[in-house]
């Protein structure tokens, strides 16, 4: 297929690198220059516009910072692969994703809305989880693709358009809460005088383990610059969940605070962990 790939960063471009190993035609694009020079060593074209990576695409794929990310560069993509599918696995949230969908189909392009489950080394092992939200007519094409940066065992139709988005919101809900849970834990530890290695080995034996079996050694060292997924990607989707849903989130709607906090602390374009530093130490900062 005739694929266009726009947006290649943490996740993006070991995604798109895995449709340029496939053997389809490929090209690229992204916001910043620069980005493009090892998939282009694999054989994809980079181009400089968004009208021009669209030009003639059978499906365009979306790997975006959010919905005002899609929005910037959704006409000229209309504009230019008439017929094509728009494969969105920018996490955007069920209203956005209905809103794209309505633009595409007004205009004869299709939408799936198709966002993942993972961070930078699922990307590059092709084990990610992909949730696919549209028509079923659109779906065989959408996997096909989704299978390339996706395992095969996670790769699920949830729905129609919306709902994949949806259930990536409550996904990154969990991690979210996890993260901030972490960090109260680990000063109230504190305040009661318990030893942080201690109480992280025990933490690690209970509900936080899954967390702390990749977060600790960032924790431990209070280092939170090897991003997989940032504090700043976190905190739009906690503000997607928390104005996606009907009901007043208000556990959703504090943990949207610590991490608006945290990168108001500094943290911008560091792991979300860093919300977990930030709350564990907060309370030492202040005195307490």
């Amino acid at each position: 297929m005739k694929v266009a790939f726009l947006g290649l960063g943490r996740m993006g471009a070991p995604m798109a690198a895995h449709v340029v190993r496939a053997g389809h035609d490929v090209t690229v694009w992204n916001r910043t220059s620069g980005k493009a020079g090892d998939l282009v060593e694999l054989g994809a074209t980079e181009a400089r516009t968004v009208a021009s990576a669209a030009a003639g695409a059978e499906v365009v794929v979306l790997m975006l910072f959010g919905p005002d990310a899609v929005r910037a560069v959704l006409e000229d993509v209309l504009d230019n692969a008439p017929g094509a599918l728009v494969l969105d696995a920018s996490t955007v949230g069920p209203d956005a994703a209905h809103e794209f969908a309505k633009a595409s189909h007004a205009r004869g392009l299709r939408y799936v809305d198709a966002p993942v489950a993972g961070s930078v080394k699922p990307a590059t092992d092709g084990t990610l989880g992909v949730f696919l939200g549209g028509a079923d007519a659109d779906i065989a094409v959408a996997r096909e693709l989704a299978l390339l940066w996706g395992d095969p065992d996670r790769v699920r139709h949830v729905g129609g358009v919306g709902s994949a988005s949806a259930l990536k919101l409550c996904v990154n809900q969990g991690l979210g809460i996890m993260a901030a849970g972490a960090g109260e834990a680990l000063r109230l530890g504190r305040d009661l005088g318990i030893d942080q290695s201690v109480l992280l080995d025990v933490l690690s034996s209970t509900a936080y383990g899954w967390y702390l079996g990749q977060k600790r050694p960032m924790v431990e060292a209070d280092d939170f610059a090897g991003t997989t997924f940032s504090v700043d990607l976190m905190a739009k989707d906690l503000e997607l969940a928390v104005t996606s849903a009907d009901s007043d989130l208000e556990v959703t709607r504090a943990c949207l605070d610590q991490a608006k906090r945290t990168l108001a602390a500094g943290h911008s374009g560091e792991d979300y962990a860093a919300i977990t530093g930030h709350l564990a130490g907060e309370g030492e900062a202040n005195g307490h």
